[in-house]
């Protein structure tokens, strides 16, 4: 066994210090998202930028205290006290890249950037822009900021912040991306790349149920003749459904059909009314065939009495849309 190797991949372990200045700055973190869903972005702006400012100095402490003191006298005791003067925004960025060799990409910088700009103007001048559409423009550009950190802490900094604290950022981020537009569309324009390859791929694409990002990957898991049992991925929020791609027997109309919803409707296309059960059981024959088939049969998962139906040559509960291997006979 390669001891070394274990040490290397266990978390860094962190002083009582650096710990108090992760949980300051995720405590301003979630102020800002609670003040961004509460329609106050002019104060969830500067709890942002607060937030900021503490988590790039994460890795300034950790490696030693001084390296987030300005000026020539630096005294330790002041420091444990607050009573020092901080290093600024840009010369945390500098000693980042100078000291510690872990620099900002330049498109980091620039949507911090951007934020700060926008602090600056709410702390200490009227920001004229908290209107209509230029509203928007701030709080996508602070969701785009907020979408660099959440990259900075989950990927370079995720040895130093430890697998405990990578869940709690992980939960917080998918909280984040299904509650806003703005942050759920900044992930998106990161990844779009990947999405564009997969609709260059034939692969189907469509909107997320969630978060709304033109991001979720259709899969067709089973099914053959006019129907399938489909599944979406969204590589936005993360987010997976399951449903049913049935036709209309009668004039080929493409329906939808979600997980325990009705058990009749109307077809969308020549409104002649279709029924779930009828419509996916692929079983034909005489009433006699019917009465000795298997089918239907109770679902164990969801509980549904005589809801498994024949399908794709295999079975299917046209209630939850579980495939089964096996049959629970409802005549049992």
């Amino acid at each position: 066994m390669n001891v070394k190797a274990l040490e290397q991949d266990k978390p860094a372990e962190l002083s009582e210090e650096v710990q108090a200045l992760i949980n300051n700055g995720l405590d301003f973190l979630e102020k800002a998202r609670e003040e961004l869903e509460a329609s106050r972005p002019k104060f969830s702006i500067v709890s942002f930028w607060t937030a900021v400012e503490i988590l790039l100095k994460v890795p300034l402490v950790h490696e030693h205290w001084t390296l987030v003191c300005s000026g020539k006298k630096i005294v330790k005791k002041k420091y444990l006290e607050g009573d020092f003067q901080s290093v600024t925004y840009d010369e945390t960025c500098m000693r980042l890249g100078e000291v510690l060799e872990k620099p900002l990409t330049k498109e980091t910088m620039t949507v911090f950037d951007k934020v700060r700009k926008h602090r600056n103007r709410v702390v200490h001048f009227y920001h004229n822009a908290f209107s209509d559409l230029a509203l928007k423009d701030i709080l996508a550009e602070q969701a785009d900021a907020w979408f660099a950190l959440n990259r900075l802490m989950r990927g370079d900094w995720a040895s130093l912040l430890g697998p405990d604290l990578q869940r709690k950022l992980a939960q917080d981020e998918t909280r984040m991306l299904r509650s806003s537009q703005f942050y759920a569309g900044a992930k998106f324009r990161h990844i779009e790349p990947v999405i564009m390859q997969f609709i260059k791929e034939g692969k189907t694409v469509t909107a997320c149920t969630s978060c709304g990002q033109n991001a979720a990957v259709q899969d067709v898991v089973h099914g053959k003749k006019a129907h399938t049992l489909c599944m979406t991925h969204c590589h936005v929020c993360f987010r997976g459904d399951t449903y049913m791609e049935v036709h209309c027997p009668h004039c080929n109309s493409l329906e939808r059909l979600e997980p325990f919803g009705g058990t009749s409707w109307n077809c969308s296309g020549c409104s002649k009314p279709l029924d779930r059960f009828e419509l996916i059981n692929e079983l034909q024959g005489s009433p006699w065939d019917y009465k000795l088939a298997e089918v239907p049969a109770d679902c164990w998962i969801c509980g549904g009495c005589e809801t498994v139906y024949g399908f794709g040559g295999s079975y299917i509960c046209v209630a939850c849309f579980t495939m089964h291997a096996s049959l629970k006979s409802g005549r049992d």
